[in-house]
């Protein structure tokens, strides 16, 4: 079955669009909100803080969402997300404060934990199982596509005024709306869609440490993401002098990265596995955070990212296969498990990040290459064996 047919099944094409804008607001924000939160006279500690309260919002309140949308049905909760985005970049647009920032940030962690579940959930009712593989790989594209177009979005459009591009924004968020309202009906809901919260929670009690070290890797990319979030923008713009819009032209860089290893990524799991693929990722994605040290240069800074990209995107779909090989009963709620694990990579990512930065801006990627390289011999010694093992969940 091939894409084309996947996006012509009722009802796919708008929530691959609501996932893009979703993806497409979160980089917007990212090549403004350095030199935004340092205007309003946040350390790099507190940037990172502004960083995880997003993710922290999100994961408390994915669960919350969970149920809200059994009860009222997703479409309902996808519509309200929509709002708390467009809330959010108001509130952007309109802050004078640090805590507004917060507050903003806050509500955007609220918008995406709305989003995401219904999202997700919505797809699997949408299609059949055998549909679900590819349906899955155009959720990625989509995510991929919006990171590539929101951070150049807003590195171009901050050039001119920062207020206009969180208001063009929330212009968007409402076209979302409109899109959602008009577009998406409420599909009979799938058993295996049902409240994954409710599930984790019994599962948690027989995880075995196969899969505990997956959750863990699941988690260091998350963590380093978050890690390069909070530091990347703060040393491109204090140590090389880059402007809003040179440091949307590097995330759209990362995206377009992020992007073609998706493409590649698949048929080298089949010839290399999984296994050696995760250890290959957090060998590189540490060489990409000591090789940020020593980035003076365009060109420098290019290669050191391309480092890191590929690590990072050598990881989490290992993982994320090596799981889906291994768990049959359940899949779904492991999935949201990894989820979970996911949010606080990106909770935790961004506050050692922005806490080492504050120290020193190059014992920030030296102290998060040395934390992934000390996750890599973990791993290697005992994760990768416990991984190998033919038990199932």
């Amino acid at each position: 079955m091939s894409y084309k047919e996947i996006i012509s099944v009722p009802g796919i094409k708008p929530v691959l669009f609501t996932l893009f804008m979703v993806s497409f607001g979160f980089g917007v924000i990212l090549p403004m909100l350095p030199f935004y939160a340092l205007s309003l006279g946040a350390t790099p500690f507190e940037l990172g803080m502004l960083t995880a309260v997003f993710a922290f919002m999100s994961l408390v309140f994915s669960p919350i969402m969970g149920r809200l949308a059994d009860r009222f049905g997703r479409r309902v909760i996808l519509l309200v997300g929509t709002c708390g985005f467009a809330v959010s970049y108001l509130l952007f647009a309109f802050t004078d404060s640090l805590a507004m920032a917060f507050a903003a940030r806050a509500v955007e962690g609220i918008a995406a934990a709305a989003m995401f579940p219904a999202c997700i959930s919505l797809i699997s009712d949408f299609t059949t199982e055998m549909q679900r593989g590819k349906a899955m790989g155009l959720v990625s594209m989509a995510f991929s596509v919006g990171f590539i177009a929101g951070p150049a979005f807003g590195g171009l459009a901050s050039s001119f005024a920062v207020k206009d591009a969180f208001l063009l924004s929330a212009f968007f968020a409402a076209c979302n709306f409109a899109s959602i309202a008009l577009h998406i009906k409420e599909p009979k809901e799938k058993a295996e869609s049902k409240d994954i919260a409710t599930q984790e929670i019994g599962l948690l009690s027989h995880i075995k440490s196969p899969l505990l070290f997956l959750f863990l890797s699941s988690f260091m990319v998350a963590f380093m993401i978050g890690g390069i979030d909070a530091a990347l923008a703060l040393y491109t713009g204090e140590q090389m002098g880059f402007s809003s819009t040179q440091i949307g032209i590097v995330f759209t860089y990362i995206g377009i990265l992020i992007m073609a290893m998706q493409l590649a990524t698949g048929s080298l799991v089949n010839k290399y596995g999984e296994i050696r693929l995760i250890k290959w990722g957090l060998l590189l994605s540490g060489a990409g955070f000591f090789l940020l040290m020593f980035s003076q240069s365009w060109l420098l800074l290019m290669l050191a990212l391309a480092v890191f990209v590929c690590g990072n995107a050598l990881v989490f779909p290992s993982v994320t296969s090596l799981i889906t090989k291994k768990v049959h009963g359940k899949r779904g709620a492991v999935l949201g498990l990894v989820s979970s694990f996911n949010s606080l990579g990106q909770m935790l990512g961004p506050l050692v990040g922005g806490l080492l930065y504050g120290i020193s801006h190059q014992l920030a990627f030296l102290g998060m290459a040395i934390i992934i390289w000390a996750y890599w011999i973990l791993f290697s010694l005992f994760g990768a064996k416990k991984a190998e093992e033919k038990r199932e969940v």
